[in-house]
């Protein structure tokens, strides 16, 4: 026969914080719940209910795969696993995962679309802010450092040649003044 101890802890059971709600806060649109109107949220939102107009979050918004929005939407990244109707705009990030459908445009410098989700629509891609832009956006002759020299286009192409480091002269090819085609047969 075994005998039970049975000793209480000195300690109060505490209930142990919910370090999850505390760190990142999110709203709930539950599956029963419809809102039509305007929703704003500086928090991340779960959208597995129904909304019917504009949402505009400063976090991440996601519509849960049994979420229905038919709104226009605007937030920092947009996670789409249920149905949504009209315009995405994302201020990092569109993702449609394999469950997910829209049918809208996006505009967003990343968009990420499953295998199997459904988009219908176009895409608007803007690339990087405008620090990154000017080095792409520079023409082709420019000032050399080193050479206080502009580059001068290379006759017939367009191109801007670069100066040779000892002379800081510009180089050209040695046929600078012929043009060559595939389909030109040269005569010998």
């Amino acid at each position: 026969m075994a005998v039970f101890s049975q000793k209480k802890s000195p300690e109060p059971s505490i209930p142990a914080p919910a370090t999850s709600a505390v760190a990142n806060q999110s709203s709930l649109i539950g599956n029963t719940l419809l809102i039509k109107g305007e929703v704003f949220s500086d928090d991340e939102i779960l959208i597995e209910g129904k909304v019917q107009g504009s949402i505009n979050v400063k976090n991440r918004l996601v519509i849960g795969v049994n979420g229905n929005v038919e709104a226009e939407i605007n937030a920092r990244e947009v996670v789409i696993k249920g149905r949504v109707t009209g315009n995405v705009k994302g201020g990092q990030r569109v993702e449609i995962v394999s469950s997910g459908v829209l049918h809208g445009n996006i505009n967003a410098p990343r968009v990420v679309i499953a295998d199997s989700g459904v988009f219908e629509g176009n895409i608007e891609m803007h690339g990087r802010d405008e620090k990154g832009k000017g080095r792409e956006d520079a023409p082709a002759a420019q000032s050399h450092k080193g050479t206080g020299e502009d580059a001068q286009p290379h006759k017939g192409t367009g191109e801007a040649t670069q100066p040779h480091k000892g002379t800081g002269e510009a180089t050209q090819p040695a046929d600078a003044g012929e043009h060559h085609s595939p389909y030109l047969k040269s005569k010998k």
